[in-house]
């Protein structure tokens, strides 16, 4: 199956934001590939069938660090935009 791709537009803090995210499909779910702030983030579904953010590497290992907030918005984001 291949891979879809979707754009989040949005502004943030004052700061207007272009995200590609990439639709992937492993096993039994859906996931969703973001970069933010150079950091690979992958979001899947959770049990109460929201998504939540997986980086692909240790956070602590980079600076600066992604914010929260901001990866909770795009979760936010990309649920409005399946739904």
């Amino acid at each position: 199956m291949s891979a879809d791709i979707f754009t989040l537009k949005f502004e943030y803090k004052g700061h207007p934001h272009i995200l590609e995210v990439h639709t992937g499909f492993q096993q039994y779910k859906t996931v969703y590939k973001v970069n933010i702030a150079e950091h690979e983030i992958t979001y899947e579904p959770d049990e109460e069938g929201f998504v939540r953010a997986v980086s692909s590497k240790p956070m602590h290992d980079h600076t600066p660090n992604v914010d929260v907030e901001l990866l909770h918005h795009v979760a936010e984001l990309i649920i409005q935009h399946i739904q």
